[in-house]
């Protein structure tokens, strides 16, 4: 929590920041087309002088050509003349038709002055606005309005984003704490559901192969009827035609014996009466009852004979004949025992099934809760973001400057700004201190973005890296920047002043203009009230210092003796 609303104070920081260098690059953009216009109004200026000096210059020498006729219409009869002095005027000239008169070189004259007062005020306009566009640019540098635009634009998006972000933090701290609980204990539920899924899946796959077995065995029991209750009906169905078959094989066997016995009997009562054979018997016993009952019993022998033949000639009873003796008790418990094992494994698949449904309904239920922790998650991104962002951890931030260096840079801008007034003082107006963004070149560790500066040559209008500065200049800019960091830490300490100012040498790099520059502007600091303290071996500005400590160095110690010097 305390880390949000830190970020959203460096946010609104940056917003100000922001809007400041927008401000200034908007000043300076307006500067920049008012110095446009004021060049060309003083080009304008400057060619209306010229013509208007040229139009004096030809009036003039115009009434010099034709002096003598002007000093001709002065002349009287008896006045002396005012060039040869001689009262009588035998020839005088006359002057021309175009001659101008003094009147006319007098306006021609004035008009010429305006013209040249015109040209220098145009002149001072196009000075001033010069050195505002040069403050101006060192205080927004040279990025264009519109990217800054986009930058405060962006800043301003972020801080509203992290505002919004922390507002809802607390409750969603406290609800992503919960989830993370559910979550926890959702997933060792979801767990001991897989391991049981995973349980079920092998149960059902043992009882898969238990119901192939008993299909397959079921199928040999049916052998080839649709079912097992078909392949029942057809047993008894055989079982019954043996049946019929075996009484009617008793029965013709009964009949034959009986058909032998009486055969013989028959035979045995013709011998014994006489008879010399059974035909002469039957001879002798041909009555109609009798012959009646003969063809009864043949008749019926007829029909016995005919029923057993189409029984043993049937193809089921053939088949079944060939085939082994059946045993319905042990088919009828076979089939018993296969019911029972299906039974069995459509309770454990249904089982099963109601386990999944319970899995995939509480799949459904994590990933409703997942999907629930979305909001949270995107918020937890917005702000692992905005992190990287002010850590320069990802390349979103194309500067890869941190939100320190970022906050410190416009501090840097400020002292940059301050020591651009002495040092354009200290360098006749050439050089100008900008703030860069690029990272520095040459430091050691890993460099940061945003605490850079660079040159300005305004002779030239081109930027170089400070390290491209001779001896003198860098130590001039090292004396501005100096000078401006004491003005804004003035402006920070509520108008406090830091009274004394240190510099160590550096003025031995110095050439004579430049020494004079910077003696002008320490002069300037004494004349505020300030103290000026300069170690140095150089003798020019010793000349110039009103009290010197004189600091000489002995083989038993060193002695420091007050000196006087000349004033300033």
């Amino acid at each position: 929590m305390n880390r949000a609303t830190d970020s959203i104070a460096h946010l609104e920081q940056a917003v100000r920041d922001a809007a400041a260098r927008n401000e200034a690059a908007l000043l300076r953009d307006g500067l920049a087309t008012r110095l446009t216009a004021a060049a060309k109004e003083k080009d304008s200026r400057a060619t209306q002088a010229l013509r208007a000096k040229q139009e004096w210059l030809e009036l003039r020498e115009r009434r010099l050509d034709g002096m003598a006729g002007e000093l001709a219409a002065q002349l009287a009869p008896g006045i002396p003349c005012t060039v040869c002095g001689s009262p009588e005027h035998p020839a005088p000239a006359r002057p021309r038709d175009d001659q101008p008169t003094r009147e006319d070189e007098n306006k021609a004259r004035t008009l010429y002055e305006q013209t040249e007062q015109a040209l220098a005020a145009a002149d001072r306009e196009h000075v001033d606005l010069a050195e505002q566009h040069a403050m101006a640019i060192g205080s927004a540098g040279t990025t264009p309005a519109a990217e800054l635009a986009t930058t405060l634009e962006n800043a301003r998006t972020a801080h509203k984003e992290a505002c919004d972000t922390a507002a809802g933090l607390p409750a969603a701290q406290d609800e992503l704490a919960r989830l993370r609980t559910e979550h926890d204990v959702r997933t060792q539920l979801h767990q001991e559901a897989r391991d049981l899924l995973t349980e079920c899946q092998t149960r059902s796959r043992a009882l898969a192969q238990q119901q192939a077995g008993l299909a397959h065995t079921l199928d040999d029991a049916r052998a080839g009827h649709p079912g097992l209750t078909a392949r029942l009906a057809d047993l008894a169905r055989t079982t019954e035609h043996l049946d019929h078959t075996i009484a009617a094989a008793q029965a013709t066997a009964d009949a034959e014996a009986r058909h032998h016995d009486a055969f013989t009997t028959a035979e045995r009562t013709a011998h014994s009466a006489g008879f010399a054979d059974l035909d002469d018997a039957a001879g002798a016993l041909r009555t109609p009852t009798l012959l009646q009952q003969w063809g009864d019993d043949l008749e019926q022998w007829g029909r016995e004979d005919a029923v057993v033949t189409s029984l043993l000639t049937d193809s089921g009873l053939v088949d079944a004949s060939r085939r082994p003796a059946a045993d319905p008790a042990a088919t009828a418990h076979a089939l018993q025992q296969a019911e029972a094992r299906l039974k069995e494994t459509a309770g454990v698949s249904r089982r099963a099934e109601e386990r999944v449904t319970a899995l995939a309904e509480l799949a459904v239920g994590v990933e409703t809760r997942l999907a629930d922790l979305e909001p949270l998650q995107q918020c937890h991104r917005i702000a692992d973001r905005l992190a990287s962002i002010a850590s320069a951890n990802t390349a979103t931030n194309t500067l890869s400057m941190e939100l320190e260096a970022y906050v410190l840079a416009a501090r840097l801008e400020e002292i940059a700004a301050a020591a651009n007034t002495r040092l354009q003082n200290m360098t006749s107006e050439r050089y100008l201190l900008v703030h860069s963004d690029e990272k520095e070149a040459g430091r050691r560790g890993r460099p940061k973005a945003g605490l850079g500066l660079r040159v300005l040559d305004t002779w030239t209008g081109t930027e170089r890296e400070t390290s491209t500065l001779s001896g003198g200049e860098t130590f001039t800019a090292s004396l501005a920047l100096a000078l401006g960091l004491a003005d804004v830490v003035t402006q920070e300490a509520s108008g406090r002043p830091l009274g004394t100012l240190f510099i160590d040498e550096g003025f031995g790099t110095l050439d004579e203009q430049n020494l004079q520059d910077v003696m002008d502007v320490l002069d300037q600091l004494r004349a505020g009230n300030r103290t000026v303290g300069i170690v140095s071996h150089v003798p020019e500005p010793s000349r110039r210092i009103p009290s010197q400590p004189n600091v000489k160095k002995h083989r038993d110690g060193s002695t420091l003796r007050p000196r006087a010097g000349a004033d300033l």
